[in-house]
């Protein structure tokens, strides 16, 4: 067992970033030895236990936030704590999902491709929607071509790549009837959408987008389910609405993600850019750039968050902050169109870190179980087992 005055040495060592493979597994090995004993932990010599914890974790995301050459594989991390405790293993992931861990092993590296093929393996989500016009009409965008898909007086549609539609609208067009159009996502499935006064959505899977083809009036307004990044396109004159459930998320410009799937216990609103106002029933509250509304039956909080977690998988990755295990398994059946079952005991552990959204389910399940959790594909099921 590693001796306090050693134990001592080896933080700070690991905080500067000059511990070696064997001294880094021999402090997390430490960590560990004291998950079931947190009385034999002497705060008096070795310091508040879940403060060493937070900065050891700020060291991992710093980590994993670092630029890497092109040259080299694209580096993300994926770090496990039992209990909410000691970073147990070490992960590293390119685009072939070669990955490099430490916990009881030398460093060595692994490459899912040498795994033995998985028998009912699932495809990662791509660029699927479905648009739906004014007149019912209902256009498979996946499969549509490249160009013009609408034309009504004024306002035409365009798919001008695969994962983005545009509509085009007069500026000047203020009379007539709204007419609305919708954008529905499946499960495995994502899309963007820019809307007629240039404002931005990207849908995440099993998401749809409800909105006029052409803003009139004093405000701009849409409706959302699931989850959406927006880009909203500023104008001081026409204040942007998202209708989320029961909420109302009010904007001017700026940039937010809003998480409200059915599923989950809470809507989560987050700020990127700009200044986004929360309304729910006689509650509201106003949201600063670096912070995440909470709305469920208790009310809003507001709370700082780390905004890239929020937008990951706008940008091609899981990204879980201290995530546990049911949390990471309700993304992964969005995003691979799968069922989740539990077999025995869930496990109460959580995670930290990135995985890419372009691999193979077995492959995020590889990386998994590398901490401690089994896991096994059956008809694009997901059994958990300890």
């Amino acid at each position: 067992m590693v001796q306090k005055q050693e134990f001592l040495q080896l933080i700070d060592k690991y905080l500067t970033g000059q511990t070696t493979a064997a001294e880094k597994e021999q402090l997390l090995n430490f960590f560990e030895s004291f998950q079931g004993d947190a009385d034999e932990w002497d705060e008096t010599v070795l310091g508040v236990k879940q403060e060493l914890e937070d900065r050891m974790l700020g060291n991992i995301r710093q980590a994993i936030a670092e630029p890497v050459s092109n040259k080299s594989p694209k580096v993300v991390g994926l770090h496990f704590f039992r209990n909410v405790a000691a970073a147990v293993i070490l992960l590293a992931v390119s685009g072939t999902a070669v990955y490099h861990w430490y916990h009881k092993h030398d460093q060595q590296q692994l490459t899912a491709q040498n795994k033995a093929v998985v028998k009912h393996d699932v495809d990662p989500g791509d660029n699927r929607a479905i648009l739906t016009l004014a007149n019912g009409t209902k256009l498979i965008l996946d499969s549509a071509k490249i160009g013009l898909l609408s034309q009504t007086g004024n306002i035409s549609v365009n798919k001008i790549s695969d994962g983005q539609v545009v509509y085009s609208a007069d500026k000047d067009q203020q009379n007539g009837p709204v007419a609305y159009n919708s954008i529905s996502t499946p499960v495995g499935g994502q899309y963007q959408v820019v809307l007629p006064d240039g404002s931005k959505v990207w849908l995440n899977s099993a998401s749809s987008l409800k909105f006029p083809t052409a803003f009139t009036g004093n405000e701009r307004e849409v409706e959302l389910t699931g989850e959406g990044y927006f880009e909203v396109a500023r104008n001081k004159a026409k204040p942007f609405n998202v209708k989320v459930k029961d909420i109302n998320v009010s904007v001017l410009g700026t940039h937010f993600n809003i998480m409200a799937y059915n599923d989950e216990a809470a809507v989560k609103t987050t700020l990127l850019e700009g200044l986004v106002r929360l309304t729910h029933g006689n509650v509201s509250g106003t949201l600063k750039p670096g912070q995440q509304g909470v709305i469920n039956d208790k009310g809003i909080k507001i709370i700082d968050v780390d905004t890239d977690e929020a937008v990951a998988w706008k940008n091609g990755f899981f990204d879980f902050e201290r995530v546990n295990i049911q949390d990471i398994m309700k993304q992964l059946s969005r995003w691979y169109g799968t069922e989740v079952i539990y077999e025995g005991k869930i496990p109460d552990d959580e995670f930290v870190g990135k995985i890419r959204r372009d691999v193979k389910l077995s492959q995020v399940l590889h990386i998994l179980e590398l901490s401690h959790v089994r896991f096994r594909i059956e008809n694009k099921k997901i059994i958990v087992t300890p």
